[in-house]
């Protein structure tokens, strides 16, 4: 499937012979843009993760991706794996424009970034995104069949980088904001939360070097 648009940074960091631009030229290009966090940082994400029209931009991107998944499952997909991203424009339940979701491993990878707070309401927002994918993903059809019609396994995380004190991780749980709770609870959807500042040492950055320099980069960009 084509994905957005088309990345400088990515394109020069593939082509140069497979070796990678010094992470600390890389971050200074975004530091540019000013002092406002969340500019840099979705200018940074879109250069990193969202896959685009170019061939090599596109590889760089889904090798990040598969990086990242690899260390929040403990796996080893190579670059030879599926992966088919699937993000919808313009969703009002999220109001996230840098959330990344991809289709790898007959599983959705829901990705979203807090810059400041974790919003407890993540789980709600998720399970009203969820449901406009599996529009995008169903045919009309299937959900008239009979028959059972099977459906990738949705996975939900957020990424905090705040400066609050938080926990490394934590899950947050649609259920925790239901009025009444039966003894068994009808519907659930779970968000697993990492906590990715330095500080706190998360496990997954040393497994995902992508993530571990977005950290960094997180870092300075606050200077």
């Amino acid at each position: 499937m084509p994905f957005g648009k088309t990345s400088l940074l990515r394109r020069t960091t593939v082509i140069r012979g497979g070796t990678e631009t010094p992470f600390a030229n890389r971050w200074s290009r975004y530091k540019e843009i000013g002092k406002k966090v969340p500019q840099a940082y979705l200018r940074y994400v879109e250069d990193t993760f969202l896959p685009c029209d170019a061939a090599d931009a596109r590889i760089f991107a889904k090798e990040n991706f598969l990086s990242l998944y690899n260390a929040l499952h403990g796996t080893n997909l190579q670059l030879s794996c599926p992966v088919e991203n699937i993000k919808l424009d313009n969703v009002m339940y999220m109001n996230i424009v840098n959330d990344v979701s991809c289709l790898v491993d007959d599983k959705i990878i829901v990705l979203a970034e807090h810059q400041s707070t974790v919003n407890e309401n993540m789980p709600l927002r998720f399970l009203q995104y969820i449901a406009r994918l599996y529009e995008k993903l169903q045919k009309p059809t299937d959900r008239y069949l009979r028959t059972l019609s099977k459906i990738p396994t949705p996975e939900f995380y957020v990424f905090y980088n705040g400066l609050n004190d938080y926990p490394e991780t934590t899950v947050l749980k649609l259920s925790d904001a239901f009025i009444t709770k039966p003894e068994r609870i009808p519907l659930d959807l779970e968000v697993k939360v990492y906590n990715i500042n330095k500080s706190k040492g998360a496990e997954v950055l040393s497994r995902c070097k992508t993530l571990d320099e977005y950290s960094l980069f997180i870092e300075e960009v606050r200077l």
